[in-house]
C-alpha cells in the first residue's frame, strides 16, 4: 500500500468532517405549537386536589370494579398489543441507528491452481509443484459516514417513533380502564332495572287481575281492565331488554380482560350476577386546567411525536440531495494451503474511500423533499386539530357531568315524591278512603320513578367515567416509558 494513501485518506476525512460540522441542519426547525387555549373551563370548577387521575376508578369504592380493571390492564389484549408495538418500535429504532455504524465481517477465500500439461513451475524451494493453493483470512469493514446530520435526523425520527408507541400504550390504558368501568356500570344498572321491572310486572299483573274481576262484576269499565292489562304486558316486554343489556355487559367485561364470555371464576360470576346499585363517583369539576389537559393527553403527545417524525423524514430527504461518503477496507493474511510454502507470509491492509455525488435524478429527489415537507406541514395542522378536539371532548364531558348532576337530583326528588304518594295511598287504602287500584297505581308510579333514578345514577357514573377518559386518567407509565416521552433534541 502506498505511504501517501493514509495521508490522502486522512485529509479527505478531515475535510469532509469539517464540511459536515459547518453545514446547516437538514431537519426543519419548526415544532408543533398549541392554538389559543381557554384559561379555564366555562361553568366547571376544578375538582378537589384529593381526586387524582391515577387509578381514578378506585374512587368508586367498589372492590369488584377494582378487580376487573386490574385484570384488564394486566391481561387485556389491547394493552398487550400496544406493549408489543412498543417493543417493535424500539427494535426499529435500534435498527435505524445501527445502520450508521461500521459493518464488520470476517472474510475467508482461497485459490487453487493445477498444471495439467506443460512444464511445472518452480516453487521457492526449487522443487517443481503441480498443485498450488493459497488461503486468505481476515476482516472487512464497510461504513457509510453519516454526513450533513443524517444521523441526527435518524435519531430524532427513532425517538419520535418510539414515543408514538409509548403514548399508544398510555392511550390504550386510559381507554381500557374507562371501557371496563362503563361496562360495569351498565351491568349494575341493567341488574337493578331488571329487578325493578320484575316488581312492576308483579304489581301490574295484580292490578290487571283486580280490574278484570271488577269489570266482570260490573264495578269497573272493561276499558280500564284492558288498559291495566296493556300496562302489565308493556312492563313485561321491557324485561328482556334489561336481561340482554346485562348479558352484553358481562360479555364485554370478559372480552376486555382477554377472556371468553362464560368462563368467569364462579365467585366472580356470582358477584356479577348479584343485584347491586351502580357505583357512584363524587366528581364535581374538572380534574385539570386546559393547559394541563394538553400536556396529559396521549393523543396530543402522539400528534406531536408524529410531527417530529415527519420533520426527521424531511431531514433525511434533504440529506439525500448532498454528497455521501463511504469507506470500505480489509485487513487479512495470505498463506499457503496446498503445495510448497510461499516465500513469505503476506499481510494486506486496504482502504477505499468513495464519495458519491448525485448528478442525475435530482427531479425525483427534489420531489421527495416536497412530498416529505408537505407531510410535515400536514402533521403540524393535525397536531393543532388534535389539541382543539381534546379541548372539545373535555368541555363536552364537563357539560355532561354538570347536567347529569341536575338530572340525578331531579330523579331522586321525583322518587322521594312518589314514595310519599305511595305511603299516603297505602294509608288511605287501609282507612277505606282509597281503592286498591289507586294504591297499586301509586306503587307502579313509584317503580317508574325508581327506574328513572337508576338510569340517572348510571348516566352520572358514565359522565364521571367520560370525564376521566377525556382528561386522560389512568395508571402511571413505568419510569422507562416516561423517559421515552422526553422532548427530542433540538436541531
Amino acid at each position: 500500500m502506498s505511504s501517501s494513501l493514509p495521508r490522502t485518506l486522512a485529509a479527505l476525512l478531515g475535510a469532509t468532517s469539517a464540511l459536515a460540522l459547518t453545514a446547516c441542519s437538514t431537519v426543519p426547525r419548526e415544532r408543533p405549537t398549541n392554538p389559543p387555549l381557554p384559561q379555564s373551563w366555562t361553568g366547571a370548577p376544578e375538582a378537589p386536589a384529593a381526586l387524582e387521575r391515577a387509578d381514578w376508578w378506585k374512587g368508586f369504592e367498589d372492590p369488584t370494579l377494582n378487580t376487573l380493571v386490574a385484570e384488564a390492564l394486566q391481561a387485556g389484549p389491547s394493552v398487550r398489543l400496544a406493549a408489543l408495538r412498543v417493543r417493535e418500535a424500539r427494535g426499529l429504532s435500534r435498527q435505524t441507528l445501527s445502520a450508521f455504524l461500521p459493518q464488520v465481517s470476517a472474510v475467508g477465500r482461497g485459490s487453487y491452481t493445477r498444471v495439467q500439461d506443460g512444464p511445472l513451475p518452480q516453487s521457492t524451494t526449487g522443487v517443481p509443484e503441480r498443485e498450488q493453493g493459497t488461503a486468505f483470512t481476515g476482516g472487512q469493514v464497510s461504513w457509510e459516514i453519516p454526513l450533513f446530520q443524517r444521523i441526527e435526523a435518524a435519531a430524532i425520527g427513532a425517538r419520535a417513533n418510539t414515543r408514538v408507541a409509548v403514548e399508544d400504550v398510555r392511550a390504550t390504558q386510559v381507554a381500557l380502564a374507562a371501557d371496563v368501568a362503563d361496562a360495569y356500570v351498565s351491568l349494575r344498572a341493567a341488574r337493578s332495572q331488571k329487578a325493578a321491572l320484575a316488581d312492576a310486572v308483579g304489581l301490574a299483573d295484580q292490578l290487571a287481575g283486580i280490574l278484570e274481576v271488577s269489570a266482570k262484576a260490573g264495578f269497573a269499565a272493561p276499558a280500564d281492565a284492558a288498559d291495566a292489562r296493556r300496562l302489565a304486558e308493556t312492563a313485561r316486554a321491557r324485561l328482556p331488554d334489561a336481561e340482554i343489556a346485562a348479558r352484553q355487559a358481562e360479555a364485554t367485561l370478559a372480552v376486555l380482560r382477554g377472556k371468553a364470555p362464560g368462563t368467569e371464576r364462579p365467585e366472580l360470576a356470582a358477584e356479577l350476577a348479584a343485584v347491586k346499585p351502580a357505583p357512584a363517583y363524587p366528581l364535581v369539576g374538572a380534574p385539570l386546567s386546559p393547559a394541563d389537559l394538553i400536556r396529559a393527553r396521549p393523543d396530543v403527545a402522539q400528534a406531536e411525536a408524529r410531527a417530529i417524525l415527519a420533520a426527521a423524514d424531511v431531514g433525511v430527504a434533504r440529506a439525500d440531495l448532498l454528497p455521501q461518503l463511504s469507506l470500505t477496507g480489509t485487513i487479512g493474511v495470505t498463506q499457503n494451503a496446498i503445495g510448497a510454502p510461499l516465500g513469505q507470509r503476506l499481510t494486506d491492509i486496504q482502504a477505499t474511500p468513495t464519495v458519491t455525488i448525485p448528478l442525475i435524478g435530482w427531479g425525483q429527489r427534489f420531489a421527495n423533499v416536497r412530498v416529505k415537507t408537505s407531510r410535515f406541514d400536514q402533521a403540524l395542522v393535525t397536531y393543532q386539530v388534535t389539541v382543539t378536539q381534546a379541548v372539545e371532548e373535555a368541555s363536552n364531558a364537563l357539560v355532561y357531568l354538570a347536567e347529569g348532576d341536575r338530572r340525578l337530583a331531579a330523579a331522586r326528588a321525583a322518587e322521594t315524591a312518589a314514595e310519599e304518594t305511595a305511603r299516603g295511598l297505602r294509608a288511605s287504602y287501609q282507612a277505606g278512603i282509597a281503592s286498591l287500584s289507586d294504591r297499586l297505581r301509586a306503587d307502579q308510579q313509584l317503580i317508574d320513578a325508581r327506574l328513572s333514578r337508576i338510569s340517572a345514577e348510571a348516566q352520572q357514573a358514565r359522565a364521571a367515567i367520560a370525564t376521566f377518559r377525556a382528561f386522560a386518567g389512568g395508571p402511571a407509565l413505568p419510569a422507562r416509558d416516561t423517559a421515552a416521552r422526553a422532548t427530542p433534541a433540538k436541531s
